[in-house]
């Protein structure tokens, strides 16, 4: 099988002041192995709410999510913390996935630690410089805080972290819209690098056609909650 992700008729409804709000209604779709699908639409249309949906972090009201053969809508809590690691989000606001209060060291080797993939401090060094050089930070960046950093150093540091469990799929939600043009460039040649590196699949979330086009094998067009359109 091909497919990484595979999402048959999968909505989500939600109930605001006696209105049924359709933020995403009757979604298919798949992601193929080492593919980048892109995901546009206005804000609002609903995909940031797509994108959490693949990971489980929403549950959805009706539809199913397959990930490599496997019905996560089906999945109990404990089952789907099992394979989380494999399926990973980088967020458009790199800022809110990092501890204000902790160093960036503290912040790389966090998930390590959770899901236990490091046996003593030297090897979780080693791999916390391993991933450092992966993407194209410095040593020096580890005795840092989050608000000591550039908004695109930032959304470096989210990357290492979300490759650092060894994924297959990744969710990457508006990841460059936030960064100066310059810095948008060098971010997206990142993960496109990495992509060939890992073998990852993505779903790339964003508004700007132009950027889909750079990134993306297939590009699926969102509006108020439908897909209209994959190409």
């Amino acid at each position: 099988m091909d497919e990484t992700v595979i999402v048959d008729n999968l909505r989500v409804h939600f109930l605001l002041e006696d209105t049924i709000v359709k933020a995403v209604d009757g979604v298919s779709f798949h992601v193929n192995k080492n593919e980048t699908l892109a995901l546009i639409g206005e804000s609002g249309s609903g995909k940031s709410t797509l994108g959490k949906l693949l990971l489980m972090l929403i549950k959805p009201t009706s539809g199913e999510v397959y990930f490599n053969g496997l019905n996560l809508t089906k999945m109990r809590d404990r089952e789907l913390r099992k394979i989380r690691q494999e399926m990973q989000l980088i967020p458009q606001h790199p800022e809110d996935a990092l501890d204000p209060k902790w160093k960036i060291y503290d912040s790389m080797v966090e998930p390590l630690r959770i899901h236990k993939l490091v046996n003593g401090k030297s090897e979780e060094k080693e791999l916390v410089y391993e991933l450092l050089e992966m993407v194209g930070l410095q040593e020096e960046h580890l005795n840092r805080y989050p608000h000591e950093l550039s908004g695109g150093e930032l959304q470096r540091v989210v990357i290492a972290r979300a490759i650092s469990l060894n994924p297959k799929f990744i969710v990457c939600d508006e990841p460059t819209s936030m960064l100066d043009v310059s810095v948008q460039a060098s971010i997206i040649n990142l993960l496109l690098d990495l992509q060939k590196k890992l073998g990852l699949a993505y779903l790339f979330i964003t508004h700007d056609l132009e950027i889909a086009n750079v990134v993306a094998d297939r590009i699926a067009v969102m509006h108020h909650g439908k897909i209209h359109k994959i190409s």
